[in-house]
């Protein structure tokens, strides 16, 4: 069988990713013509120019608002596992992202969703998890940032994650944030393998999250 994550776990020992191409502008505030528009057919392009390129991986900017002003920066933008699941269909090597707001997508319903990514891929997804930050997006939702225990969220929301992933039988999970009845899901991620997580939080919360998980 086929590592998971091969160019991740192996090959170049300095990794490569293009970043926020799901999300019109890109990385880029700017007004010149030929800024990043996002389409879906630019952004498979990219894919397939950045796997044959030999590039590691492709990560999203979990966005659902744009900025305002003359371009809107960020105003158009795909949902990241599907957009992840589309790419992953139309190259071979390279692993592709998604990011997922935690206090956002119930946990059970991630699950599934990024299994049903990784088989798509044969392994080849990650998940980027974010805890939350954007309050105007957060409103949205009626969700309401929780900035001194986001990563305490976090943590709940990823145990129960991945004890979908690993549970023989339904289970019920007593949290201080979440509490559930007879969990239980199927498949189990590619080959059985956990799913490749990252986490870019920059607060001392937010590392040791990251180093933890």
């Amino acid at each position: 069988m086929s590592q998971r994550n091969a160019g991740m776990f192996s090959g170049n020992p300095f990794k490569l990713a293009v970043f926020g191409s799901n999300c019109s502008g890109g990385l880029a505030l700017t007004t010149v013509p030929e800024r990043w528009r996002a389409t879906w057919d630019e952004n498979v392009a990219l894919a397939k120019l950045a796997d044959s390129a030999g590039l590691e991986a492709m990560v999203p900017v979990g966005r659902w608002k744009g900025f305002g002003g003359e371009t809107n920066f960020g105003g158009s933008s795909f949902e990241t596992i599907t957009w992840a699941c589309g790419l992953l269909g139309e190259t071979s090597q390279i692993t592709v992202f998604g990011t997922v707001h935690a206090p956002l997508f119930h946990p059970i319903l991630a699950a599934k969703q990024i299994v049903t990514a990784d088989h798509i891929g044969r392994g080849r997804f990650g998940l980027n998890i974010v805890c939350g930050w954007n309050t105007d997006e957060f409103e949205m939702f009626n969700v309401t940032p929780m900035p001194d225990r986001r990563y305490e969220y976090g943590q709940e929301w990823w145990n129960i994650v991945k004890q979908i992933w690993s549970a023989e039988e339904p289970f019920d999970f007593d949290g201080t944030f979440l509490k559930l009845k007879k969990v239980h899901g199927q498949p189990r991620p590619w080959q059985g393998e956990r799913v490749m997580m990252m986490n870019a939080g920059s607060s001392p919360a937010g590392r040791a999250f990251a180093v933890r998980n």
